[in-house]
């Protein structure tokens, strides 16, 4: 069970890192809850809502680790980034049930988050080049 979690993980981290958002939300439990430094937000749909403007800002997710334990596991990657904050170290706790995430605890390195706020705030953000 240890490498389908682990094969999910990788998955969802990717479809995350290449803007596949609707991709992403098929792995999702309909009734997901996601928190951690950020706001709480119940339901998969409002999720990926939520998510998609990090879009245009969003360069890729390199996984440094994956951490599996029974039908949760933790992910440490670089949320890379096309703005002067470059990579932001990220960390997300997901919790499996019947082979779909049905919650998300995310942290990540606040030091960097101003720089890439203020990119999403500029009008047509348009900074998707490889860093």
């Amino acid at each position: 069970m240890n490498e389908s979690i682990r094969g999910l993980v990788r998955d969802y981290n990717q479809a995350f890192g290449d803007g596949d958002f609707d991709r992403l939300e098929t792995m999702l439990h309909p009734d997901l809850v996601f928190g951690g430094a950020a706001r709480e937000i119940r339901g998969a749909a409002a999720y990926v809502a939520g998510i998609r403007r990090f879009g245009p800002i969003l360069v890729r997710n390199d996984i440094k680790e994956i951490v599996v334990d029974g039908d949760k596991a933790f992910v440490l990657y670089d949320f890379v980034t096309g703005t002067p904050a470059g990579a932001v170290l990220s960390g997300e706790l997901l919790i499996f049930e019947e082979g779909l995430i049905r919650s998300i605890t995310l942290l990540w390195d606040m030091r960097r988050w101003p720089e890439v706020l203020e990119a999403l705030a500029k009008p047509a953000v348009a900074v998707k080049a490889d860093a």
